[in-house]
Protein backbone atom coordinates (compact mmCIF):
# COMPACT_ATOMS: atom_id res chain seq x y z
CA UNK A 1 0.00 0.00 0.00
CA UNK A 2 1.31 3.54 -1.11
CA UNK A 3 -1.48 5.87 -0.40
CA UNK A 4 -4.13 6.15 2.03
CA UNK A 5 -7.47 7.12 -0.58
CA UNK A 6 -10.01 10.35 -0.02
CA UNK A 7 -12.25 9.69 2.16
CA UNK A 8 -11.03 6.19 3.29
CA UNK A 9 -11.89 6.24 6.98
CA UNK A 10 -14.15 9.37 7.26
CA UNK A 11 -16.43 9.28 10.06
CA UNK A 12 -15.05 6.24 11.67
CA UNK A 13 -16.14 7.93 14.80
CA UNK A 14 -14.78 5.25 17.06
CA UNK A 15 -11.58 4.86 15.17
CA UNK A 16 -8.88 5.32 18.37
CA UNK A 17 -5.38 4.93 17.29
CA UNK A 18 -4.37 3.86 13.70
CA UNK A 19 -0.52 2.90 12.63
CA UNK A 20 0.89 4.24 8.60
CA UNK A 21 3.29 1.75 7.51
CA UNK A 22 6.46 3.21 5.86
CA UNK A 23 4.94 2.40 2.20
CA UNK A 24 2.54 4.91 2.40
CA UNK A 25 3.76 8.12 0.40
CA UNK A 26 -0.02 9.79 0.49
CA UNK A 27 -2.78 10.34 2.92
CA UNK A 28 -5.59 11.42 0.61
CA UNK A 29 -8.58 13.88 0.67
CA UNK A 30 -10.82 13.67 4.32
CA UNK A 31 -8.92 10.00 4.71
CA UNK A 32 -9.07 10.34 8.69
CA UNK A 33 -12.03 13.40 8.57
CA UNK A 34 -14.12 13.29 11.51
CA UNK A 35 -12.21 10.61 13.30
CA UNK A 36 -13.49 12.09 16.66
CA UNK A 37 -12.06 9.51 19.27
CA UNK A 38 -8.50 9.59 17.24
CA UNK A 39 -6.34 10.90 19.68
CA UNK A 40 -2.45 10.67 18.00
CA UNK A 41 -0.90 9.90 15.15
CA UNK A 42 2.52 9.68 13.86
CA UNK A 43 2.81 9.97 9.79
CA UNK A 44 5.77 7.90 8.67
CA UNK A 45 8.69 9.66 6.96
CA UNK A 46 7.51 8.66 3.35
CA UNK A 47 4.49 10.78 3.26
CA UNK A 48 4.89 13.51 1.07
CA UNK A 49 1.36 15.13 1.11
CA UNK A 50 -1.25 15.90 3.45
CA UNK A 51 -4.56 16.37 1.68
CA UNK A 52 -7.54 18.62 1.94
CA UNK A 53 -9.06 17.74 5.16
CA UNK A 54 -7.39 15.15 5.78
CA UNK A 55 -7.76 15.09 9.60
CA UNK A 56 -10.70 17.75 9.49
CA UNK A 57 -12.87 17.29 12.52
CA UNK A 58 -10.66 15.12 14.94
CA UNK A 59 -11.70 17.01 17.70
CA UNK A 60 -9.51 14.57 20.25
CA UNK A 61 -6.38 14.44 18.36
CA UNK A 62 -3.55 16.34 21.13
CA UNK A 63 -0.72 15.55 18.83
CA UNK A 64 0.59 14.88 15.48
CA UNK A 65 4.06 14.56 14.18
CA UNK A 66 4.62 15.90 10.72
CA UNK A 67 7.24 14.19 9.20
CA UNK A 68 10.45 16.29 7.46
CA UNK A 69 9.26 14.68 3.76
CA UNK A 70 6.08 16.59 3.62
CA UNK A 71 6.15 19.61 1.08
CA UNK A 72 3.01 20.90 1.52
CA UNK A 73 -0.46 21.14 4.25
CA UNK A 74 -3.45 21.15 2.23
CA UNK A 75 -6.86 22.84 2.67
CA UNK A 76 -8.20 22.29 6.30
CA UNK A 77 -6.06 19.42 6.94
CA UNK A 78 -6.29 19.92 10.49
CA UNK A 79 -9.39 22.45 10.60
CA UNK A 80 -11.53 21.89 13.84
CA UNK A 81 -8.68 19.84 15.62
CA UNK A 82 -9.77 21.33 18.48
CA UNK A 83 -7.79 19.19 20.93
CA UNK A 84 -4.79 19.90 19.00
CA UNK A 85 -1.95 21.54 21.61
CA UNK A 86 1.07 22.29 19.82
CA UNK A 87 2.45 21.00 16.33
CA UNK A 88 5.77 21.38 14.68
CA UNK A 89 5.94 22.13 10.55
CA UNK A 90 8.98 20.54 9.54
CA UNK A 91 11.43 22.99 7.16
CA UNK A 92 10.32 20.97 4.17
CA UNK A 93 6.91 22.40 4.32
CA UNK A 94 6.59 25.41 1.57
CA UNK A 95 2.65 26.26 1.29
CA UNK A 96 0.03 25.49 4.25
CA UNK A 97 -2.98 25.55 2.64
CA UNK A 98 -6.04 27.61 3.08
CA UNK A 99 -7.69 26.76 6.72
CA UNK A 100 -5.27 24.10 7.46
CA UNK A 101 -5.20 25.11 11.09
CA UNK A 102 -8.98 26.84 11.93
CA UNK A 103 -10.78 26.53 14.98
CA UNK A 104 -7.56 24.43 16.49
CA UNK A 105 -8.67 26.36 19.66
CA UNK A 106 -6.32 24.62 21.90
CA UNK A 107 -3.05 25.68 19.63
CA UNK A 108 -0.88 28.01 21.88
CA UNK A 109 2.03 28.37 19.64
CA UNK A 110 2.88 28.69 15.83
CA UNK A 111 6.57 28.29 14.65
CA UNK A 112 6.63 28.94 10.93
CA UNK A 113 9.70 27.60 9.44
CA UNK A 114 12.12 29.75 6.43
CA UNK A 115 11.07 27.38 3.83
CA UNK A 116 7.22 28.63 3.75
CA UNK A 117 6.35 30.71 1.06
CA UNK A 118 2.52 30.57 0.93
CA UNK A 119 -0.09 30.99 3.67
CA UNK A 120 -3.69 30.01 2.44
CA UNK A 121 -6.68 32.08 3.26
CA UNK A 122 -7.47 31.60 7.43
CA UNK A 123 -4.84 29.10 8.21
CA UNK A 124 -4.74 29.81 11.92
CA UNK A 125 -8.39 31.50 11.76
CA UNK A 126 -10.12 31.05 15.37
CA UNK A 127 -6.99 29.76 17.25
CA UNK A 128 -7.86 31.57 20.40
CA UNK A 129 -5.49 29.66 22.63
CA UNK A 130 -2.47 31.00 21.12
CA UNK A 131 0.79 33.01 22.97
CA UNK A 132 3.29 32.81 20.86
CA UNK A 133 4.01 33.36 16.90
CA UNK A 134 7.28 33.35 15.83
CA UNK A 135 8.69 33.30 12.01
CA UNK A 136 12.34 31.46 11.14
CA UNK A 137 14.92 33.49 10.59
CA UNK A 138 15.51 33.65 7.19
CA UNK A 139 12.00 33.62 5.67
CA UNK A 140 12.15 36.01 2.38
CA UNK A 141 8.08 36.20 2.81
CA UNK A 142 6.96 36.19 6.47
CA UNK A 143 8.25 37.24 9.40
CA UNK A 144 7.08 38.08 13.25
CA UNK A 145 7.23 40.67 15.42
CA UNK A 146 5.60 41.18 18.58
CA UNK A 147 4.03 37.76 18.35
CA UNK A 148 2.24 39.37 15.24
CA UNK A 149 2.45 36.94 11.51
CA UNK A 150 3.73 39.78 8.57
CA UNK A 151 3.77 39.40 5.48
CA UNK A 152 6.71 41.34 4.48
CA UNK A 153 6.01 42.80 1.07
CA UNK A 154 2.48 43.84 1.90
CA UNK A 155 2.93 44.94 4.85
CA UNK A 156 -0.32 43.03 6.34
CA UNK A 157 -0.37 41.50 9.63
CA UNK A 158 -2.23 38.36 8.32
CA UNK A 159 -2.36 36.21 12.18
CA UNK A 160 -2.45 37.96 15.40
CA UNK A 161 -2.94 36.41 19.36
CA UNK A 162 -4.04 37.72 22.97
CA UNK A 163 -0.37 38.55 23.71
CA UNK A 164 0.00 40.44 20.04
CA UNK A 165 2.12 44.11 20.02
CA UNK A 166 1.38 45.76 16.74
CA UNK A 167 4.97 47.23 15.52
CA UNK A 168 5.13 50.87 15.41
CA UNK A 169 8.01 50.68 13.00
CA UNK A 170 5.74 51.04 9.72
CA UNK A 171 6.26 47.60 9.20
CA UNK A 172 2.61 47.55 9.22
CA UNK A 173 0.24 49.35 7.09
CA UNK A 174 -2.71 46.71 7.07
CA UNK A 175 -4.75 44.69 9.35
CA UNK A 176 -5.62 41.47 7.42
CA UNK A 177 -8.77 39.83 7.48
CA UNK A 178 -9.92 37.56 10.38
CA UNK A 179 -6.16 38.80 12.04
CA UNK A 180 -7.69 38.66 15.47
CA UNK A 181 -10.61 36.22 14.89
CA UNK A 182 -11.71 34.65 17.82
CA UNK A 183 -9.05 36.31 20.18
CA UNK A 184 -11.42 36.10 23.28
CA UNK A 185 -8.77 36.94 25.50
CA UNK A 186 -7.79 40.02 23.61
CA UNK A 187 -7.98 42.71 26.17
CA UNK A 188 -6.82 45.91 24.62
CA UNK A 189 -4.46 46.29 20.90
CA UNK A 190 -2.68 49.77 20.21
CA UNK A 191 -3.18 50.20 16.41
CA UNK A 192 0.15 52.06 15.02
CA UNK A 193 -0.43 55.28 12.81
CA UNK A 194 1.37 53.59 10.08
CA UNK A 195 -2.38 51.53 9.56
CA UNK A 196 -4.63 52.43 6.82
CA UNK A 197 -7.15 49.57 6.77
CA UNK A 198 -8.68 47.10 8.83
CA UNK A 199 -9.81 43.88 7.03
CA UNK A 200 -12.89 42.25 7.00
CA UNK A 201 -13.30 39.84 10.32
CA UNK A 202 -10.12 41.42 11.70
CA UNK A 203 -11.70 41.79 15.48
CA UNK A 204 -14.72 39.25 15.44
CA UNK A 205 -15.50 37.63 18.34
CA UNK A 206 -12.91 39.51 20.59
CA UNK A 207 -15.07 39.30 23.30
CA UNK A 208 -13.00 40.41 25.88
CA UNK A 209 -12.06 43.65 23.97
CA UNK A 210 -12.77 47.01 26.06
CA UNK A 211 -12.30 49.92 23.90
CA UNK A 212 -9.86 51.06 21.05
CA UNK A 213 -8.53 53.62 19.34
CA UNK A 214 -8.64 53.98 15.70
CA UNK A 215 -5.86 56.56 14.33
CA UNK A 216 -6.57 58.93 11.60
CA UNK A 217 -4.48 56.99 9.18
CA UNK A 218 -7.23 54.18 8.98
CA UNK A 219 -9.31 55.05 5.64
CA UNK A 220 -10.99 51.42 5.42
CA UNK A 221 -13.24 49.52 8.32
CA UNK A 222 -13.80 46.22 6.54
CA UNK A 223 -17.01 43.97 7.16
CA UNK A 224 -17.37 42.38 10.01
CA UNK A 225 -14.15 44.14 11.73
CA UNK A 226 -15.34 44.74 15.54
CA UNK A 227 -18.69 42.32 15.14
CA UNK A 228 -19.28 40.34 18.42
CA UNK A 229 -17.43 42.54 20.32
CA UNK A 230 -19.58 41.92 23.11
CA UNK A 231 -17.56 44.00 25.59
CA UNK A 232 -16.51 47.21 23.35
CA UNK A 233 -18.06 49.90 25.88
CA UNK A 234 -16.43 52.84 23.39
CA UNK A 235 -14.83 53.28 20.14
CA UNK A 236 -13.56 56.65 17.96
CA UNK A 237 -13.92 56.44 14.82
CA UNK A 238 -11.32 59.13 13.01
CA UNK A 239 -12.31 61.47 10.54
CA UNK A 240 -10.45 59.29 7.53
CA UNK A 241 -13.05 56.59 7.60
CA UNK A 242 -15.29 57.08 4.25
CA UNK A 243 -17.61 53.89 5.04
CA UNK A 244 -18.45 51.28 7.83
CA UNK A 245 -18.51 48.24 6.42
CA UNK A 246 -21.29 45.78 6.59
CA UNK A 247 -21.87 44.00 10.01
CA UNK A 248 -19.15 45.83 11.30
CA UNK A 249 -20.14 46.77 15.12
CA UNK A 250 -23.20 44.00 14.52
CA UNK A 251 -22.93 42.29 17.93
CA UNK A 252 -21.62 45.04 20.28
CA UNK A 253 -24.27 44.85 22.97
CA UNK A 254 -22.11 47.30 25.49
CA UNK A 255 -21.36 49.92 23.06
CA UNK A 256 -23.56 52.64 24.56
CA UNK A 257 -23.31 55.69 22.16
CA UNK A 258 -21.05 56.45 18.74
CA UNK A 259 -20.07 59.45 16.87
CA UNK A 260 -19.97 58.88 12.77
CA UNK A 261 -17.32 61.71 11.61
CA UNK A 262 -18.12 63.34 8.66
CA UNK A 263 -16.25 61.66 6.27
CA UNK A 264 -18.66 58.86 5.84
CA UNK A 265 -20.88 59.09 2.95
CA UNK A 266 -22.27 55.07 4.28
CA UNK A 267 -23.65 52.97 6.85
CA UNK A 268 -23.35 49.41 5.82
CA UNK A 269 -26.25 46.26 6.22
CA UNK A 270 -25.74 45.17 10.02
CA UNK A 271 -23.36 48.27 10.68
CA UNK A 272 -24.58 48.55 14.42
CA UNK A 273 -27.18 45.67 14.26
CA UNK A 274 -27.75 43.82 17.77
CA UNK A 275 -25.90 46.56 19.49
CA UNK A 276 -28.80 46.73 22.35
CA UNK A 277 -27.43 49.30 24.59
CA UNK A 278 -26.74 51.86 21.91
CA UNK A 279 -29.02 54.88 23.23
CA UNK A 280 -27.72 57.65 21.30
CA UNK A 281 -25.84 57.80 17.69
CA UNK A 282 -25.09 60.72 15.86
CA UNK A 283 -25.27 60.80 11.75
CA UNK A 284 -23.30 63.54 9.64
CA UNK A 285 -25.57 65.10 6.98
CA UNK A 286 -22.85 63.58 4.56
CA UNK A 287 -23.99 60.17 5.10
CA UNK A 288 -26.58 59.25 1.78
CA UNK A 289 -27.37 55.36 2.53
CA UNK A 290 -27.81 53.38 5.65
CA UNK A 291 -27.84 49.35 4.68
CA UNK A 292 -30.58 47.16 5.96
CA UNK A 293 -31.14 46.18 8.85
CA UNK A 294 -28.04 48.19 10.08
CA UNK A 295 -29.65 49.36 13.42
CA UNK A 296 -31.98 46.31 13.34
CA UNK A 297 -32.31 44.75 17.34
CA UNK A 298 -31.05 48.10 18.99
CA UNK A 299 -33.99 48.14 20.94
CA UNK A 300 -32.25 51.13 23.52
CA UNK A 301 -31.72 53.58 20.58
CA UNK A 302 -33.97 56.44 21.54
CA UNK A 303 -32.32 59.60 20.14
CA UNK A 304 -30.83 59.82 16.46
CA UNK A 305 -28.53 63.28 15.94
CA UNK A 306 -28.86 63.89 12.63
CA UNK A 307 -26.14 67.41 11.39
CA UNK A 308 -28.44 68.10 8.30
CA UNK A 309 -31.59 68.99 7.48
CA UNK A 310 -35.07 67.26 8.14
CA UNK A 311 -35.28 67.62 4.26
CA UNK A 312 -31.86 65.61 3.63
CA UNK A 313 -32.39 63.34 6.32
CA UNK A 314 -36.00 62.23 3.85
CA UNK A 315 -33.37 62.23 1.22
CA UNK A 316 -31.00 59.25 2.40
CA UNK A 317 -31.73 56.02 1.19
CA UNK A 318 -32.53 53.64 4.42
CA UNK A 319 -32.51 49.66 3.58
CA UNK A 320 -35.26 47.88 5.00
CA UNK A 321 -35.61 46.20 8.89
CA UNK A 322 -34.56 50.08 10.32
CA UNK A 323 -37.95 50.39 11.89
CA UNK A 324 -35.84 51.36 15.02
CA UNK A 325 -35.02 54.63 13.41
CA UNK A 326 -38.76 55.39 12.72
CA UNK A 327 -39.40 55.22 16.38
CA UNK A 328 -36.52 56.89 17.71
CA UNK A 329 -36.26 60.86 18.06
CA UNK A 330 -34.60 62.25 14.89
CA UNK A 331 -33.24 65.62 16.17
CA UNK A 332 -31.69 67.59 12.75
CA UNK A 333 -29.51 70.52 12.35
CA UNK A 334 -27.44 69.32 15.69
CA UNK A 335 -24.38 70.48 16.23
CA UNK A 336 -22.84 69.00 19.05
CA UNK A 337 -23.50 71.31 21.41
Amino acid sequence: MTSIGNWTFYYCSSLTSITIPDSVTSIGDGAFGSCSSLTSITIPDSVTSIGWKAFYGCSSLTSITIPDSVTSIGNEAFYGCSSLTSIAIPDSVTSIGDYAFHDCSSLTSITIPDSVTSIGWDAFCGCSSLTSILVAEGNKVYHSAGNCLIETASKTLILGCSTSVIPADDSVTSIGDSAFYGCSSLTSIAIPDSVTSIGSQAFYGCSSLTGITIPDSVTIIGGGAFRDCSSLTSIAIPDSVTSIGWDAFHGCSSLTSITIPDSVTSIGGNAFRDCSSLTSITIPDGVTSIGASAFDGCDSLTTVYYTGTEEEWAAIEIGILNNVLSRADIICNYTGE
